[in-house]
């Protein structure tokens, strides 16, 4: 979900094991202009594999019966007025990401900054919803130069 900028498919891609990538982003002129212009991700973004959609991510996936091993969320924010609001919600786990997990699906999703002054205006929102939905729930960080501050993910497993 996301991951417009197709970093996530790149990396998704360098697993020999990984038959197919499904990358589903609701901006095409995004994708388009990544694909052109971010050197790193142009033999990404050519690979067979990768199946680019554009679409809102959770439309794609209530449209569908496919269940996946692994679903990304590379989204925005969840910011008041901000497009990926109904992404970051407690329904959202349990009716669309959820039932689309095949029996040891693991779902990872971004989760704001995570920093010590700053992991209580999003990630510890996005962690404690996630915990709610999910028995297998872990979150980390990751120290980010370019944000000044540590990142956070929440990460979890159907078993």
């Amino acid at each position: 979900m996301g991951g417009g900028e197709g970093s996530t498919a790149r990396e998704s891609l360098k697993h020999k094991d990984v038959e197919k990538v499904i990358m589903c982003d609701i901006d095409r002129m995004i994708v388009d202009f990544c694909r052109e212009h971010l050197t790193e991700n142009q033999e990404a973004s050519r690979d067979d594999k990768l199946h680019i959609v554009f679409n809102d991510a959770k439309d794609e996936l209530e449209k569908t019966e496919e269940k996946f091993d692994v679903i990304v969320g590379d989204l925005p924010d969840p910011i008041e007025g901000g497009p990926c609001n109904d992404l970051y919600t407690k329904p959202f786990y349990e009716q669309v990401i959820k039932p689309h997990l095949k029996d040891n699906g693991i779902f990872v999703t971004q989760a704001g900054l995570a920093g010590i002054l700053s992991h209580k205006d999003i990630f510890t929102s996005i962690y404690n919803t996630v915990k709610h939905v999910f028995k297998y729930v872990i979150a980390y960080t990751a120290h980010v130069p370019s944000y000044a501050d540590s990142s956070g993910w929440v990460l979890v497993s159907t078993n």
